[in-house]
Parts: structure tokens; C-alpha cells; sequence
């Protein structure tokens, strides 16, 4: 068989191939997209459960707090419960008065390694003016309290945080990450304010996929093909185009052969525009197989060639022709034939 015509083939089949396994990919995105909106939702909505069954529990600490300092007991009931929550998150509890200043939290080492820092390094804090006050302080860092270094700032000073934006710490939120931050109002027997009383919340939200058949497996399958078929026209391509121009006895073969492989299908559609439109040699209309010299019959396939030869000048023609090229003769006539001299029979 013609290998051109089997390249015809092959490039055909890629082509389908790349057109389906994009429009796969293209529906993959918005399957993704759609999967991926729908799991943010889901931790939206759990997220906010969690809040309000926190910001109840906050309330509910709030209203035994009546004076201060605070009930020994109180302080008990507390470290217990944040204790048997702390597996699942980090719960951090404390208590400011109107001005901001630090009354008692828990668990009473984070906090307390905090403030030691907060009373070292205040006059840096309050210039900076990152912070507002204590309680912005402890609101921001508490929960990564174990992973601050201040020791980076005994040398550095002042100086360290007028050119750094670090600022202790700076935090980075992972999609999985949340955050929660609660206060409610505490309030004496006669109902008059003695502080505020805060919550933070952090932890991080376990979703686990389903296994889906179209990203485990389908999806997988045509991003495979989607590669494999273009490859097949990154090497087809060039190779169509070097015979092809090898058949049309086109200058450059190999100029038009390099182009085809490094702009990605664009000189190839140059090419198909430009390249001479027709044949250096003349192939049999049937088979496509080069013809030598033979004009009767096609060796090849017994293709009757009568009707691809000039009657007149025996050029090679196409049959949607009207006139030969070569000798201007109108296809829909007979060619003339010599009339035998009647004398010269005698």
C-alpha cells in the first residue's frame, strides 16, 4: 500500500483521537471544578456547625463568670474541657478585661510564653503597629505559639522589624486549614461588664474522596491518549510533509520538515496553503502507485489509464479537466487521426 495513503490514514485517526480525549479533558475541568465547589460547601457548612456549637459553649463559660478573679472551680471545668477536645483541635481559652490586658487563659503555658514575649518585646510591638493592643496579639499567635522563635529578634531589635514584615510570625493557610475566632461578653451580678471572654479554634478539615470511576480511571485513560495522539501528529506530520513535497518537487523538503516539528501543526497548515498543486510524478488515480511510463494500464491494479493521458500529446490529466495543458486540446473531442492517401495504396 501507498505510504502516504497509510500516513493519511493514521493522522486521520489521531486527529479523532486528539478531538475526543480534549473534549474529555475540557470535561474533566468542569467535573473537577464542580467536585471541588462541592467540598467547599461541605466544609463551609461543617465549619459553621462547629463555630456555633463553639460560640455555645462560650456563652455558656461566659454566664459562670461573675467576678474576678475567677472561681478556682471555673478555672478547673475549663482546663477539663479544652483537655478532652484538644485531640480533635486546638482550643485556646482566655479572658481580657475592658482595656485589653491579659486576666487568665488556657492552657496556661501557651499564654504565658506569649505574654513573657508581648512584656519583652513591647515597645518594638506597639511602634510596629501590626498589633492593637495584647489581646490582638494573643488572638493572632496563640495557636502557633510553639513554632515562634523570639530568640531571632534579641539580636536584631528594633532594626529586625523595621525591615522585615515577619512579624513574629507569619501564617500560611493551607485549603484543609480553618480558623475560628469567638468572643462573648462577661458580665458581674449586676450585670456590668468585667471583660470579654475569647475562644480560638484551629484545626484542620479531613475530607476523604470517594472513589470516583471517572477520575480514578476514565479521566486518567484519555489524558494517556490525549498525549499518545499527540505524539503521533508531532511525528506523522513531518513525515506526511516529506513525502508529500517529495511528490510535488517542492525546494527546502527539509526547511518545511523542521517547521512542521517545532510549531506544532501551524507550518503544517502553511504548507497544505502553499505547496504546488500538482504532482512531480504522475500516480495511478486508483492505487495512488507511481506510474512508469506505462499510460494503457496501471501495472499496479489494472486501472484502465486511457482517460489520464492526453489523446492528443499522451500529457497526464485530470479527469475534471476541459483542455490539455501541453497542447491546448479540447478533452470533449476525438483527437485526429492521418486519412491514408488513396493514391499512394495504388
Amino acid at each position: 500500500m501507498n505510504r502516504k495513503k497509510v500516513l493519511n490514514k493514521i493522522i486521520l485517526a489521531a486527529i479523532i483521537l486528539f478531538i475526543i480525549s480534549g473534549a474529555v479533558r475540557i470535561y474533566e475541568t468542569i467535573y473537577s471544578e464542580s467536585m471541588e465547589n462541592k467540598k467547599i460547601r461541605k466544609k463551609n457548612a461543617e465549619i459553621a456547625g462547629l463555630t456555633d456549637r463553639y460560640q455555645k459553649y462560650l456563652n455558656e463559660t461566659a454566664k459562670k463568670i461573675t467576678e474576678v478573679p475567677l472561681n478556682p472551680h471555673i478555672i478547673s471545668q475549663i482546663k477539663s474541657d479544652i483537655f478532652k477536645k484538644m485531640p480533635d483541635t486546638k482550643l485556646y481559652l482566655w479572658m481580657c478585661d475592658g482595656k485589653g490586658e491579659f486576666i487568665f487563659g488556657e492552657p496556661s503555658p501557651a499564654f504565658t510564653r506569649l505574654n513573657k514575649a508581648f512584656d519583652k518585646y513591647r515597645s518594638f510591638i506597639e511602634k510596629d503597629g501590626y498589633y492593637v493592643d495584647r489581646n490582638d496579639f494573643l488572638l493572632k499567635l496563640i495557636h502557633k505559639h510553639n513554632k515562634i522563635r523570639f530568640s531571632q529578634f534579641d539580636a536584631g531589635g528594633q532594626q529586625f522589624l523595621e525591615d522585615t514584615d515577619w512579624r513574629f510570625y507569619k501564617e500560611r493557610l493551607y485549603p484543609r486549614d480553618y480558623r475560628i475566632a469567638l468572643s462573648s461578653p462577661a458580665v458581674n451580678k449586676d450585670n456590668q461588664s468585667i471583660g470579654d471572654l475569647y475562644l480560638k479554634v484551629a484545626g484542620t478539615y479531613e475530607w476523604y474522596d470517594r472513589k470516583d470511576l471517572l477520575s480514578d480511571s476514565i479521566f486518567p485513560i484519555f489524558r494517556g491518549l490525549m498525549g499518545f495522539s499527540m505524539f503521533l501528529l508531532w511525528f506523522l506530520l513531518p513525515s506526511w510533509v516529506y513525502i508529500d513535497a517529495r511528490e510535488r518537487d517542492v525546494k527546502n523538503v527539509f526547511v518545511w520538515v523542521t517547521l512542521t516539528i517545532i510549531s506544532m501543526g501551524f507550518a503544517f497548515l502553511i504548507y497544505l496553503l502553499t505547496r504546488p498543486p500538482t504532482l512531480k510524478s504522475f500516480l495511478c488515480p486508483e492505487c495512488q502507485q507511481e506510474l512508469n511510463g506505462t499510460k494503457a494500464f496501471c501495472p499496479y491494479c489494472g486501472f484502465d489509464l486511457s482517460s489520464s493521458f492526453c489523446p492528443q500529446c499522451q500529457y497526464p490529466i485530470k479527469p475534471e479537466w476541459q483542455f490539455c495543458p501541453n497542447c491546448r486540446f479540447d478533452m470533449k473531442q476525438k483527437p485526429q487521426t492521418e486519412v491514408p492517401n488513396e493514391k499512394e495504396g495504388e
